[in-house]
């Protein structure tokens, strides 16, 4: 259970700002809006539980680094499948999806290390609240009548 509770008032890509509600929030001293890092894309207007998470420098700098890595191997392996199944020379298809991948493998190290690693602790969006949702069901018995019939 979240220990800052607080609705989101605005949402920016995997970052949302959340207005807190200190009447059922048991930490003190904060201030009235928190900017937090949004993982599970918590839409305006939706209330939420938020918590201080820190993120390892080692586990920060493995996933900065290692998506670009990752990208130039899926570029070697999505470039010599193509060439292979054009039956062509793949030199070429291979640099042309090594450019690609890692394009997009550098643009999300880039997203990530802006909205999820910063200094110290950060304000982080855990939990969605459910509301309470009441099914009324209808209760009607239907009677069957089994009529023996004679011949």
């Amino acid at each position: 259970m979240a220990e800052i509770w607080g609705m989101v008032m605005k949402r920016q890509g995997e970052r949302a700002e959340v207005k807190v509600d200190k009447t059922r929030t048991t930490v003190e001293h904060l201030p009235k809006y928190l900017d937090c890092w949004n993982p599970i894309s918590a839409q305006a207007g939706q209330i939420v539980g938020v918590e201080y998470q820190e993120l390892s420098a080692g586990k920060a700098k493995l996933i900065t680094y290692g998506f670009p890595v990752l990208g130039i191997l899926a570029g070697l392996a999505c470039g010599h499948s193509v060439a292979t199944f054009f039956k062509k020379d793949p030199l070429w298809f291979m640099i042309i999806a090594v450019v690609l991948w890692l394009g997009v493998t550098i643009n999300y190290a880039r997203i990530f290390q802006r909205d999820a690693v910063r200094e110290g602790a950060q304000p982080t969006i855990v939990e969605i609240e459910m509301k309470n949702i009441k099914f009324e069901e209808n209760t009607t018995e239907q009677v069957v009548e089994n009529k023996d019939t004679k011949e």
